[in-house]
């Protein structure tokens, strides 16, 4: 399995007027399996299109989205991929969006009503043969990572926004944080080669 970063993720902020994160986002190819990990969000899409289109794909040739967590600066764009079966925690069905909002709650369903196929994981699986689920639920009840080995750059970790920016890691390994959050990503980034983080460069160790 190959792994390309199609982008990196970004923050960005401006009180009371603008809140546009969006994820990093990778492609992973086996095969005939063309699999995204956390698409990105609505500030994202050309990004998205241009990195495909760069490596000669379509949205039709995506056959698997998997989700950190389902927020919409990580699963917005899945709605490109009409032909992808959805991987994401199971607990997504239970949550009330419309708790969010008029707007934003029906911008949650308007997704999921996008979603021709969907597989559910609980955390602890390994799935599509080769990718590990990590339960993580330190940022929202529904959160995993992922591990997984790659041909072209070792063992990787991709830890969700449990570990959103490489400051937040240094901070963990500084000891200037001990909470469980602290010990699950330290746990996981001392077993892998690269480390994908939601909203900030990689750190690739080799």
């Amino acid at each position: 399995m190959d792994l390309n970063l199609l982008f990196p993720g970004s923050l960005v902020y401006v009180p009371g007027m603008m809140d546009a994160p969006t994820s990093s986002c990778v492609l992973l190819v086996e095969d005939y399996k063309k699999i995204l990990i956390d698409p990105g969000g609505f500030a994202s899409m050309k990004v998205l299109e241009d990195g495909l289109t760069s490596l000669g794909l379509s949205p039709d040739d995506i056959t698997d989205i998997l989700l950190t967590h389902f927020h919409l600066d990580h699963a917005f764009s899945s709605v490109f991929f009409s032909k992808a079966t959805i991987h994401l925690h199971e607990s997504f069905a239970t949550r009330d969006y419309s708790s969010f909002g008029p707007i934003i709650g029906s911008v949650y369903s308007k997704i999921i009503d996008s979603w021709k196929s969907i597989e559910t994981f609980s955390g602890g699986e390994r799935i599509l043969g080769a990718i590990d689920v990590l339960s993580s639920p330190y940022h929202s009840r529904d959160h995993v990572s992922f591990f997984l080995q790659t041909e072209n750059h070792g063992r990787v970790f991709i830890c969700g926004d449990v570990c959103a920016r490489q400051i937040h890691y240094h901070e963990m390994r500084k000891g200037m944080r001990s909470d469980p959050a602290a010990a699950f990503v330290l746990k996981h980034f001392e077993r892998a080669d690269a480390v994908i983080f939601s909203h900030d460069l990689p750190l690739f160790k080799r």
